[in-house]
């Protein structure tokens, strides 16, 4: 499925050029040095000129009229930005954006993760002035949880502390919360099945080589799973397996272990059902032929990847998941957004937004494209030609265009399989390049 919260940053409204009078504009050091002076706590906003829940910040909470002269009174409040200030992101441990830190006699004392609104900012100051700290207030969390039977336990919350723990650095308590609920939840919170198996592995990853007591738990319990020679696990036990193989850094193992397994029919029925979860770890592999052999129902989903096309982009609004998820800085291979000073603030905001639309749509089709033109690539390997050419006819029937043909043909040299269809392969390279 295509990732459209990529591209939503984008149809946010664009922020101001003025600062908000909230901010001085201060160094830390400078801020720390004005707080003493004025008897004041420090507030650093630590965020990123890319962040989409940063700016709505900077729309809204820091421009509440309650809010500001409020916080003035009792705050040097100061924004700087990670990606020009790497000193101080590595001294605090900023791990995402926005991050606000609270300072008192020079020393950082607490930092709060996410998007804030002015009320969730206030409560959290004034926390501060009770001698209350944000992360004082977890742990005390984590005991209350502890002393507590299963079965009276709200998953939802005992979750959002574990994470928050992640983010203020407590990482042994955060680690043992997570495994908590990995162990826990399929028999007590099965509703929150898909989170543990999406989400939870990619937060217990990096705490795998900081913390002994997590490693050897979950190599534990990979290897008590692993499947036996000549028989197939449950499709809850292999999928718990794959998860911990991605926490121990070893998809090696599924990928060897799924290209065994189609081989034979009962194999394949069962590594089907989870070729959402596979297809890309065996794609990333190289292991074409598997990936192919993966897919189910491929027409199917190829249909369900174009109708993408039909998302009505000038609907879209950020919604509150986005503002309230961790913001990590964008990678290599992330679709790159529009830095804010190359658009041209002379054009009516119709404009402006409609070359918005223009460029988004742009990105859309490129992922449709490759989404496709990669299980294209993948049919062939597994020969499955009938299904690959279908694959082929639908995205023609959308995008038949010269960018869909040279998208199709190097997937499939990448995948070295150009030769399958050299004719066809030949013939659209002709056609692009005419």
């Amino acid at each position: 499925m295509l990732n459209i919260l990529l591209y939503l940053p984008l149809l946010a409204p664009l922020a101001q050029d003025d600062s908000p009078q909230l901010f001085r504009d201060l160094s830390l050091d400078a801020a720390i040095e004005a707080a003493s002076k004025e008897r004041k706590i420090v507030v650093l906003d630590a965020m990123t000129s890319w962040c989409s829940p940063c700016r709505q910040m900077e729309r809204t909470t820091w421009r509440d009229p309650a809010l500001v002269p409020w916080l003035s009174d009792r705050a040097v409040c100061i924004k700087l930005d990670m990606d020009e200030h790497l000193d101080v992101k590595r001294r605090l441990g900023i791990r995402g954006y926005p991050t606000l830190v609270a300072f008192r006699g020079g020393v950082a004392f607490d930092q709060i993760l996410g998007y804030k609104s002015a009320a969730q900012v206030r409560a959290w100051v004034e926390g501060l002035e009770r001698g209350t700290t944000d992360s004082q207030r977890l742990l005390q969390r984590i005991e209350v949880f502890r002393n507590m039977r299963t079965e009276e336990i709200n998953f939802e919350d005992r979750r959002a502390v574990a994470e928050s723990l992640l983010d203020h650095g407590h990482d042994q308590a955060a680690g043992e919360e997570l495994l908590w609920l990995w162990d826990n939840i399929p028999l007590h919170a099965p509703r929150l099945a898909a989170w543990r198996w999406d989400v939870l592995p990619g937060e217990l990853a990096p705490l795998v080589g900081q913390l002994e007591s997590v490693n050897t738990r979950i190599s534990n319990q990979r290897l008590a799973l692993r499947p036996q020679k000549g028989r197939l696990p449950s499709i809850t036990k292999l999928r718990d397996w794959i998860e911990l193989n991605t926490m121990l850094g070893d998809d090696l193992a599924t990928a060897i272990f799924c290209g065994a397994a189609l081989e034979v029919d009962s194999g394949r029925r069962l590594m089907r059902k989870l070729d959402h979860r596979l297809f890309p770890l065996l794609v990333a592999h190289d292991d074409w032929r598997a990936a192919g052999l993966i897919l189910d129902d491929p027409i199917r989903q190829a249909r369900a990847t174009l109708s993408a096309l039909d998302a009505p982009l000038s609907h879209l609004s950020v919604p509150e998941a986005v503002l309230s998820a961790r913001s990590e800085a964008p990678s290599r291979d992330a679709i790159p957004l529009i830095p804010e000073k190359s658009l041209d603030p002379g054009r009516s905001s119709a404009t402006s937004k409609a070359g918005l639309d223009l460029q988004i749509r742009r990105m859309v089709e490129r992922d449709v494209r490759s989404s496709l033109s990669t299980r294209y690539a993948a049919l062939l390997a597994a020969d499955r030609s009938r299904e690959a050419n279908s694959i082929t006819d639908e995205l023609f029937t959308r995008l038949d265009d010269d960018l869909s043909r040279i998208s199709l043909v190097t997937q499939a040299i990448s995948a070295g399989v150009a030769q399958k269809q050299s004719e066809r392969h030949v013939r659209w390279l002709e056609e692009a390049l005419r």
